[in-house]
């Protein structure tokens, strides 16, 4: 029995998400060029769009999801759920950049007044 074409470029299009999620967890986008992150962050979230428009159709047209786009759909998600707590570690170190380089980092010494200006250091 061959498999309907909805299904198959619904399965495809969730390996392109899996292996753009893949990418970010394993940390391979930190050194690559923030246009060119932003770039694969514009397409994921594209495939992401096309996904959901793909899986509508599917189910207003009644095709069933076989045990292979199950099995896709499942990896994806543990992908994204293994992809979350990097990616939060690493807003958070980003968080912490900036306000190191605001100046807003540790106290280093006595502040006073409301603009938290240093009086002096111990």
């Amino acid at each position: 029995m061959s498999r309907d074409p909805m299904v198959e470029q619904e399965w495809r299009m969730m390996h392109r998400l899996l292996r753009l999620f893949r990418l970010e967890r394993n940390g391979r986008l930190q050194h690559w060029p923030i246009g060119f992150v932003f770039a694969l962050i514009a397409r994921r979230r594209q495939y992401i769009d096309e996904l959901m428009s793909l899986d509508a159709e599917r189910r207003r047209r009644g095709a069933a999801a076989d045990r292979g786009l199950d099995e896709a759909a499942r990896a994806l998600a543990r992908e994204i759920g293994d992809a979350l707590p990097p990616a939060e570690a690493r807003a958070d170190q980003l968080r912490s950049d900036v306000k190191a380089l605001r100046g807003e980092g540790t106290n280093s010494g006595m502040k006073g007044f409301s603009s938290g200006r240093v009086l002096g250091r111990g």
